[in-house]
């Protein structure tokens, strides 16, 4: 019986430490929030979508992936607002900035409309620095939310 026990706190031990490694190198974004405004969109067909962006960096992430994917980027009825803050510049508040719960650097953002009614909408705070990945999973989630078509 005290072999079993070692070998099950071993394991129970080794299993810690890998999630820990997991959470450590995964966690480290905040969770995805996504909503669907007009349900009327799930299965559009959309072949063309307009950006409009906050920066340089969130126009050429977001049109990078919608071109890989087979969209075209050009005026549209479907506008992809993009946008990334980052907390450290935009946050003027001296005691959120070195409060313990400031646990982010900063946040990413799309809002897909159409004809100026919002369709969907979908943010994540991170850390570290701002990279095209996280508008990727962003915009791959929209693609996967509404079914759209292409």
């Amino acid at each position: 019986m005290k072999i079993f026990k070692s070998n099950l706190y071993d394991f129970s031990m080794k299993s810690i430490f890998f999630l820990s490694l997991l959470l450590l190198f995964f966690g480290c974004d905040g969770e995805v929030f996504k909503k669907i405004e007009d349900k009327s969109k799930i299965g559009a067909k959309i072949d063309t979508i307009e950006i409009a962006a906050s920066d340089t960096f969130s126009y050429k992430a977001s049109e990078s992936f919608l071109k890989e994917e087979g969209f075209l980027v050009d005026k549209s009825d479907y506008k992809l607002r993009v946008e990334h803050r980052d907390y450290a510049k935009t946050c003027n508040n001296p005691l959120s900035k070195t409060s313990s719960d400031y646990n982010y650097d900063g946040l990413v953002a799309i809002t897909l409309f159409y004809k100026n009614e919002k369709v969907y909408t979908s943010f994540r705070d991170f850390r570290g620095d701002v990279s095209d990945e996280l508008f990727r999973d962003l915009i791959d989630g929209m693609v996967e939310d509404l079914k759209i078509k292409k």
